[in-house]
């Protein structure tokens, strides 16, 4: 009997380098599915969760950067529900919000999946985790590392279970750009 293994894995955009997410205490997504080639059944589903870390470049101080990174979330609407000052991370693990998270659309920022061509992230009603830490840069300045994950569901179905949403790396680079031009001269 031979076995067939199919891989999938969520991951955002391009433009990402550097740590895991295991550095900020996070997770991503891979799915993979066994299968039996001669009775051609599902014979296990595998999903791991691993959330990738968008960087960004600040030429400032961290504690500058850490400030201006608590005024990122404030334009976008953001609700800062968790704040660790010596530790420079702020974030909302619990975000509910539909279709617009500040000037930046859930169907850009999200892979919720779809139907009849509509994105998912437009419709459905999302609970994202949302975190950011400002860490010193070795060459100079600080890095902005910043991670959204969440899940999805139907508010217009009696359907009870969410569905995984996949970040597309859009909103992470937003914050970013927000604090670069916070603290720029």
């Amino acid at each position: 009997m031979s076995v067939l293994l199919a891989a999938v894995t969520g991951c955002a955009s391009g433009g990402k380098s550097g740590p895991k997410a295991d550095d900020m205490g996070g997770t991503s997504v891979s799915t993979a599915v066994v299968r039996s080639e001669t009775a051609g059944i599902a014979s296990g589903v595998n999903m791991v969760s691993i959330t990738e870390v968008n960087n960004t470049i600040v030429m400032a101080p961290p504690d500058k950067v850490f400030q201006a990174l608590s005024a990122a979330y404030g334009t976008l609407n953001i609700p800062v529900t968790e704040v660790n000052q010596s530790g420079r991370t702020i974030g909302n693990a619990a975000y509910r919000v539909r279709r617009r998270i500040g000037d930046v659309p859930t169907m850009r920022a999200l892979d919720c999946g779809g139907d009849s061509g509509m994105p998912n992230a437009e419709t459905y009603q999302l609970t994202l985790a949302i975190r950011s830490r400002v860490v010193p840069n070795d060459a100079g300045g600080s890095v902005v590392q910043s991670t959204v994950e969440g899940s999805g569901r139907n508010p217009t179905t009696s359907a009870t279970s969410d569905v995984r949403c996949s970040s597309l790396g859009v909103l992470e680079k937003r914050i970013g750009e927000l604090v670069k031009k916070t603290v720029a001269p």
